[in-house]
């Protein structure tokens, strides 16, 4: 009875290893059939992905995916995504793959499979100003009586829960938001990714300002379901020859350096 029962849980535990084995395989081919590979993303992250008043999907993400999907002879599909529903619309199958400048750490990490790191990111901290003189370090700004603002369910809301003890948090659901407190003088800071505080300081730096040092480090990266490790895979040996063609630092300059993607937007916007 013994033997026939670890027979039975075998027996079964190899339909489910075969069972796993095949949905991996047969991702890329049912994205080839489609010819299409849909991503996750919410736009507004300087400069990885934006969304113009046209419509149009611009970024740094937005070129990574669209070279994939060319190297898998598909067409990229953007999929405009809340970023707190974001995880769980890739587990629904909304989508096939998440990219929208998100950090790779131990607890995404349990429920997604990340690619190789694409960008090596960090947190910064974006004040007005008025506090040119008097915040040097991240601690001047926990005192009783300061605001700090957040996007909800970042890596930045993440450092600042276990890092301020004094000061006040406020969640807010975009960064454009949480940013344009700082600037119009109703938060005492910011604490967000490095790229998008960056060009936010540089191209208003009459009003705001960011300090230098980075208060964290981190990397991001592509996130797919668990189960396909196959098109993870895939991408990776892609990225490693996007970078290695060229054609990667040249996306990197157009929208880091040049700032191309500017010219898409009102001056309002600028």
């Amino acid at each position: 009875m013994i033997f026939l029962k670890r027979l039975v849980i075998l027996l079964l535990t190899l339909a489910s290893v075969t069972s796993f084995a095949a949905d991996d395989k047969s991702v890329l081919d049912k994205i080839k059939s489609k010819g299409v590979l849909r991503v996750g993303i919410e736009p507004g992250f300087l400069p990885f992905e934006m969304r113009t008043p046209q419509g149009e999907w611009i970024g740094f993400d937005i070129d990574m995916m669209e070279a994939y999907a060319k190297s898998l002879g598909v067409k990229a599909e953007f999929v405009s995504t809340k970023w707190e529903g974001i995880i769980p619309g890739l587990m629904a199958g909304k989508y096939d793959l998440i990219v929208s400048g998100m950090t790779i750490n131990p607890e995404r990490a349990k429920i997604v499979l990340f690619s190789e790191p694409y960008y090596e990111a960090g947190l910064k901290i974006l004040l007005p100003k008025s506090h040119a003189k008097d915040v040097k370090t991240w601690q001047d700004l926990d005192q009783p009586g300061k605001i700090i603002v957040l996007k909800l369910g970042t890596t930045g809301d993440i450092y600042a829960t276990k890092t301020f003890k004094k000061a006040e948090l406020r969640r807010m659901d975009s960064e454009a938001d949480a940013a344009q407190s700082v600037l119009l003088g109703k938060a005492d800071a910011f604490v967000y990714d490095r790229p998008f505080i960056d060009i936010f300081s540089m191209t208003r730096s009459d009003k705001v300002f960011s300090l230098s040092d980075l208060v964290s480090k981190e990397n991001l990266g592509v996130a797919g379901q668990k189960k396909n490790q196959a098109l993870i895979d895939n991408f990776n040996v892609f990225l490693a020859a996007w970078r290695k063609s060229g054609e990667y630092d040249k996306a990197y300059k157009a929208d880091f350096v040049d700032l191309t993607w500017k010219k898409k937007f009102p001056e309002s916007m600028k």
